[in-house]
């Protein structure tokens, strides 16, 4: 069996990457880059300013320049070489959002907002600008406002995966717990690799051990969410909230079992695929169970429940691994081909229902 990391490698293009992808008419570009990776920041920039003598109209020197200020928490020195290219024709989003955050490092809020919402005047489909303005909001304690702009940033771009991951975590730390393991299980399906991935398998599992309680036979219940309703009052005409149909399915789904670990929840989330699918996908469609039931029907859900929530349990996660090698290797030979990634467009994007 070949050797699996327990995160999957994943690249992830970044401007840098991109960059060296281009042809510069300045030879020493690549070199610049370097030597800011390695922190020389004053000769990268030095190097990054003869290139720019080289080719005045390329985007990609003065911005580097800024970006290497950036890092050197300089950040005068970056808005100024940030607003001196503002009207270059090949801006992109990321210029108004290096802009924006070095007014936000600077202490100037305000002003980032600004330059934050001149961005989504022309690029109006920008995820990371709508992120952006949601960490602003959330560093100041407007949790709702935040939450609008990463659902709105989720929505423009559905596979941008920061506002998954920011919007999951205001979410677990709710009463709405559920709309928190949604996006945050999207998030660690698009974001396969990194520390953020890590931090939100373990999120995902505690919170999965934190809202279920089975003390008995008799005892279980649900702490996913908080809906109450009059159900003779409530318009038939209107969905109930997806928080209700989850957990009819869900309670049904733990009925047999007593205790919580590891391999029960993966069992448990079997068992609930197989009530959901009975009737509510119908009604109460999300592009996160479809993605799940694609996996059980290719048997290899089990092995999938295991590495989602590995980092909650590393020892359960190793001690299933060594007799289910097997079975992990056709989940992760599945699971890392490109044609079995999870798709989200604006027509199947998950938002939470809930009020907020």
């Amino acid at each position: 069996m070949k050797t699996i990391p327990l995160f999957l490698i994943l690249l992830f293009a970044s401007q840098s990457i991109n960059a060296q992808q281009r042809t510069f008419k300045c030879n020493q570009f690549q070199n610049a880059l370097k030597l800011v990776d390695e922190q020389k920041y004053d000769e990268g920039i030095l190097m990054l300013k003869e290139c720019e003598k080289l080719d005045s109209k390329d985007y990609s020197y003065p911005y580097e320049i800024a970006l290497s200020y950036t890092y050197k928490e300089d950040y005068n020195a970056a808005i100024s070489q940030l607003e001196k290219i503002k009207d270059y024709e090949n801006i992109e989003d990321d210029y108004f959002q290096l802009l924006g955050n070095n007014y936000d490092y600077s202490g100037n809020s305000e002003k980032a907002l600004e330059v934050y919402n001149k961005g989504l005047q022309k690029f109006p489909n920008s995820g990371r600008l709508y992120l952006e303005k949601g960490v602003i909001y959330e560093s100041n304690k407007q949790y709702k406002t935040a939450i609008e702009m990463y659902e709105k940033g989720i929505q423009v771009a559905s596979t941008y995966p920061s506002n998954y991951y920011r919007v999951s975590k205001i979410y677990l730390n709710s009463k709405d717990k559920l709309s928190g393991l949604i996006y945050g299980e999207i998030f660690v399906n698009l974001e396969r690799t990194t520390e953020r991935t890590k931090e939100i398998s373990n999120l995902l599992y505690e919170t999965y051990k934190k809202s279920i309680v089975l003390e008995s036979k008799e005892k279980k219940e649900l702490n996913f969410c908080k809906v109450i309703i009059d159900t003779q009052k409530y318009e038939k005409s209107k969905k109930y909230p997806f928080c209700m149909i989850f957990g009819k399915n869900f309670i049904m789904s733990i009925i047999e079992y007593n205790k919580f670990n590891l391999n029960n929840l993966s069992a448990v989330r079997s068992r609930f695929l197989k009530e959901y699918f009975k009737e509510d996908y119908k009604n109460y469609p999300n592009v996160l169970l479809n993605y799940q039931k694609i996996m059980e029907d290719n048997k290899i859900f089990d092995a999938y429940n295991h590495y989602i929530f590995q980092m909650g349990d590393k020892e359960a996660f190793n001690t299933w691994l060594k007799t289910n090698e097997n079975d992990y290797k056709k989940f992760v030979d599945w699971y890392t081909s490109k044609e079995n990634i999870l798709k989200i467009d604006n027509k199947n994007v998950f938002i939470s229902d809930q009020i907020k």
